[in-house]
């Protein structure tokens, strides 16, 4: 009993004084929807012989999801649950599109997820504030397992449309992945793919 009149009395006090209580200020949240025209696509180094690679490019447009945009006068904080479909990567080759498919077992993982963590440098930036480079931080699940990848991205907000853009690197093996062979050779490729976003959302009203 003694506690709590002390809290409340530290409370009343603050509030006289004109001094704000360390709770946190009014928040402002705002959705996003992941629009039709966002694109994900990976390009990997295929090795072809002991000595030369050729680079493949698979892209996919099915993609949903919805990003939280939550400010206040303290902080502004961003959050986003992003699924893609695993079955819909195109890379203008019917057999290599098959052979990732079965790569990443689409039957039993039929998509690849990425929850969005945190995005380092946004500060208490407002909406119309935001256009520039930040550094972003969140769990990819490919195959049902996790991987935290930090990607470095572009971002923008104009008349309602937020967009983000950006790309980092990461390894078949971190997803428990055989780097692919390619047909008619015993050698892999590198252990390495690029994977690119770019993400239009709409302002849910």
């Amino acid at each position: 009993m003694r506690l709590v009149s002390r809290c409340t009395m530290i409370i009343f006090l603050l509030l006289c004084c004109g001094i704000p209580p360390l709770f946190p200020a009014d928040r402002d949240s705002v959705t996003f929807t992941i629009t039709a025209d966002s694109e994900v696509y990976y390009t990997a180094d295929v090795r072809i012989a002991l000595v030369t690679t050729s680079t493949v490019k698979g892209v996919n447009n099915n993609i949903n999801g919805t990003i939280e945009w939550i400010s206040s006068d303290l902080r502004t904080e961003v959050y986003a649950d992003i699924t893609i479909d695993a079955a819909e990567f195109d890379s203008g080759n019917s057999r290599r599109d098959r052979d990732v498919r079965e790569i990443l077992n689409v039957e039993e993982f039929p998509y690849i997820t990425f929850e969005l963590q945190s995005i380092l440098g946004m500060a208490n930036k407002s909406l119309t504030e935001i256009s520039g480079e930040y550094v972003a931080t969140g769990l990819l699940t490919v195959k049902g397992r996790t991987k935290e990848l930090t990607i470095p991205i572009q971002m923008d907000y104009t008349g309602g449309v937020l967009t983000a853009e950006g790309s980092t690197a990461a390894k078949y093996t971190d997803f428990s992945i055989d780097p692919p062979r390619v047909a008619g050779f015993v050698s892999r490729s590198p252990d390495e793919l690029r994977l690119h976003v770019k993400l239009i959302a709409k302002r849910k009203e």
